[in-house]
């Protein structure tokens, strides 16, 4: 299944995602939850995805995503990035871009993942 929707990511940007599933992970539940990041780019809109999934071997019905969160950018207003995280459920507004790109947007996304999960630890 391609994790890349609708962008062939610059050589850069690989590495960011390769690095981020390789180094993120977080303490849910008492669970060890290890983190796969989707990319979606479409015409009006720029989405980055991370699921934080059991780090065990999926089940007979594949993962179960503990914890979901999506980054998206308005190609529209390009001021604000909105984050939403499945728990709690809530979504918020971001002051970031212009980007000029949707790598960059992409790269700015992951940082700012990386900087949420390293403040709650």
């Amino acid at each position: 299944m391609s994790k890349y929707f609708g962008i062939n990511p610059q050589p850069a940007t690989r590495q960011a995602v390769e690095k981020f599933e390789d180094e993120v992970m977080i303490r849910k539940d008492n669970r060890i939850l290890t983190s796969t990041v989707y990319l979606d780019m479409l015409d009006g809109r720029w989405a980055v995805a991370v699921a934080y999934n059991p780090s065990r071997h999926p089940g007979l019905h594949g993962h179960d995503n503990l914890l979901e969160v999506r980054y998206t950018y308005s190609l529209k207003e390009k001021t604000n990035m909105t984050m939403m995280r499945s728990d709690p459920l809530e979504e918020i507004p971001i002051a970031a871009g212009p980007f000029g790109d949707p790598d960059n947007f992409v790269r700015y996304a992951l940082d700012h993942e990386r900087d949420v999960i390293n403040h709650q630890a």
